[in-house]
């Protein structure tokens, strides 16, 4: 009995503990929702943090000196809009999110759900790879016969909001703004993707609207445009409608007694910067642009008289570079015998800028073995490529287990981040693996993060394209350089598409690419604040949520965020509990007499990983002392 009551002393101990941890949450909670809180969360997609200067975006860079500039931000990899759109929302990584890419190739996920592609509304998805930055295209992904309102495979910080009796509104650009909340449903009015009752919230994007009270200000959006400063107008529009309407609206739900979230997304700089390239008039003009953007907005907060209870960050999705020469994958492949034709389904690729996704069908390689194989050689091919960076294979590696020590225990087994397919990382290395969506292998495109555009942005330089012939001399679709900007990228944008070297992209692991913009200011955050932590977009949710008082995330379906509050930035709080290292993990593949070693450079702060860059060697066997 004595033995027993030692043994149970612990667990009421640690119950104990768990209660008056509880029982803090709880007051905590209570305090803020007698005063709740305006969240209001904008995203400029594209911005990098270098961008952001006194010249160049001078009232943006007063808010981060304001309040709290996040110095070493993070970006979720793959370096895509829609990625990190999903990251933002749900403070969930990518695997557990779902989304892997702007293109995905959602087929036969679907069907493993029972959807019956054959439908008008899935042929898409059962022909092959399909742009997600749409909003009808999403609602059938998220609908009762495919995803069942599980596209995204954790709540949202909309949804929790709303959960709370809060007010949502969501504004801006097509794609992203459906990822957070999944449960807008603007064919069926008052109700949500499956039919439920839905809350009150405002829903404004480029293709869609939501109540039906707000179809007079969809069709009165500028028409999207593409001279000059593209969809410039677009994106005032928004910020407008976001000063007029949804601000106020929020102000009304706080003085009811409830939290309230707004999330503007801007096209720009990123749309710009694609088309016309980085350090270019227009690129210059969009980041002034977006920077007038934010003051309309936050004269809003000041004329609702909410300054004193909103809080506001400003992110960016994702870094930029330049295109240094378009990488067609798919018909490199077919060239190389990889794949039996552009157009054949044995090898899918789902071209994503900096990064490609690649699916190989069970039915053309129907055993492990076959699988490998192909895997293998489709591997061997790409990094024996200069514009090949890191591969991310779905399986991990087989490892042996370690050998016993003196006393016959196992000896302690380090993390395992090598791929089943010779030189690739394992997707779950890095949070991307998916079982149900995630494809054979992430390909990342090479970055050349030093070197700058001059030479490459105008339209009298040279262009190049890789495909089925070899490299072939193109167009150059860029504008004049005005300022060079450091950062190229090899990418692949799929066919058909007008982008060519000099012009602007994402999506790879690189350092340009993966350290995007962040900052905060309000009465929750600290003062003049630089934070030095590693912190990313995956902790942007969980923070949202302590701000506002929401207590954590438990939805139907919901799993814990992979992301942390960043409570070293939130007045009252204690910094973040745990060491920061950094981790190095490496791959090799010997080649043809070359040694090919892929290096990923990641910070670990407690159990929070950051991939802070990558890098590619090559060198011929034997020229190492």
């Amino acid at each position: 009995m004595h033995s027993e009551m030692k043994m149970l002393r612990p667990r009421w101990l640690l119950f104990l503990i768990f209660l008056l941890v509880l029982a803090a949450v709880r007051s905590a909670v209570a305090q803020v929702r007698a005063n709740p809180r305006l969240f209001l969360l904008v995203v400029c997609d594209g911005l990098r943090p270098d961008f952001v200067t006194q010249r160049e975006m001078p009232h943006l860079f007063e808010f981060g000196r304001e309040g709290v500039r996040f110095e070493r931000h993070h970006s979720q990899y793959p370096t895509v809009t829609m990625v990190n759109a999903a990251t933002l929302a749900s403070g969930a990584t990518a695997g557990i999110a779902g989304i892997l890419g702007d293109t995905m190739y959602l087929g036969p996920a679907l069907s493993q759900r029972g959807a019956n592609l054959t439908q008008d509304a899935f042929k898409a998805f059962a022909a092959g790879p399909v742009d997600l930055e749409s909003t009808a295209t999403l609602e059938a992904a998220n609908s009762a016969s495919a995803f069942a309102g599980n596209l995204v495979g954790v709540d949202t910080i909309a949804e929790q909001v709303e959960r709370d009796g809060g007010f949502v509104a969501i504004v801006g650009k097509r794609g992203p703004t459906f990822l957070f909340d999944t449960e807008v449903n603007t064919v069926s009015e008052g109700r949500d993707a499956l039919h439920r009752p839905h809350g009150n919230y405002l829903f404004l994007a480029d293709d869609a609207a939501y109540p039906a009270a707000l179809d007079s200000a969809l069709k009165s959006l500028p028409p999207s445009s593409r001279e000059g400063v593209s969809d410039r107008e677009r994106d005032q529009a928004f910020a407008r409608f976001v000063a007029d309407r949804a601000i106020p609206a929020a102000r009304q739900a706080m003085d009811a007694g409830h939290p309230a979230m707004v999330m503007l997304w801007f096209h720009n700089p990123d749309i710009t910067q694609h088309r016309a390239g980085l350090g270019t008039a227009p690129a210059l003009e969009a980041l002034s642009d977006t920077d007038q953007n934010l003051m309309t907005v936050r004269a809003a907060i000041s004329a609702a008289g909410l300054e004193n209870r909103t809080d506001m960050m400003v992110v960016s999705d994702h870094g930029f570079a330049t295109i240094r020469i378009r990488v067609g994958l798919a018909a490199l492949l077919v060239s190389a015998g990889l794949k039996s034709s552009i157009d054949s389904d044995d090898v899918i690729v789902a071209p994503d800028g900096g990064s490609d996704l690649v699916y190989l069908s069970p039915q053309a390689f129907p055993t492990r073995e076959a699988l490998r194989d192909r895997l293998q050689k489709i591997v061997d091919f790409c990094e024996a490529q200069e514009w090949c960076g890191p591969i991310f294979s779905r399986e991990l590696a087989i490892v042996a287990p370690p050998p016993a020590g003196r006393r016959g225990r196992r000896q302690r087994v380090e993390p395992v981040y090598k791929g089943w397919i010779d030189g690739t990382f394992a997707q779950s290395a890095l949070g991307l693996l998916n079982q149900g969506r995630s494809p054979d292998l992430i390909v990342s495109f090479a970055e050349v993060s030093d070197t700058d555009n001059k030479g490459l942005t105008g339209p009298n330089n040279p262009a190049f394209a890789l495909g089925m012939k070899g490299q072939e001399a193109v167009a150059n679709h860029s504008q004049e350089l005005v300022r060079p900007v450091k950062g190229l990228v090899y990418a692949d944008v799929g066919r058909g598409n007008s982008f060519t070297t000099g012009m602007g992209m994402h999506g790879a692991a690189g350092v340009r690419e993966i350290h995007n913009f962040a900052a905060a200011l309000g009465p929750d955050f600290k003062r003049g604040f630089a934070d030095l932590n590693p912190t990313a977009n995956a902790d942007v949710a969980p923070t949202i949520a302590r701000v506002l008082g929401l207590l954590p995330n438990s939805g139907p379906g919901s799993v814990s965020p992979t992301g942390r509050v960043m409570t070293e930035a939130i007045r009252g709080e204690s910094s973040y509990a745990g060491p920061a290292r950094t981790i190095t993990m490496k791959t090799d593949l010997e080649l043809q007499g070359v040694e090919t070693i892929t290096t990923l450079r990641v910070t670990q702060l407690g159990d929070r990983l950051y991939l802070d860059d990558s890098s590619v060697e090559r060198d011929p066997l034997g020229s190492s002392p």
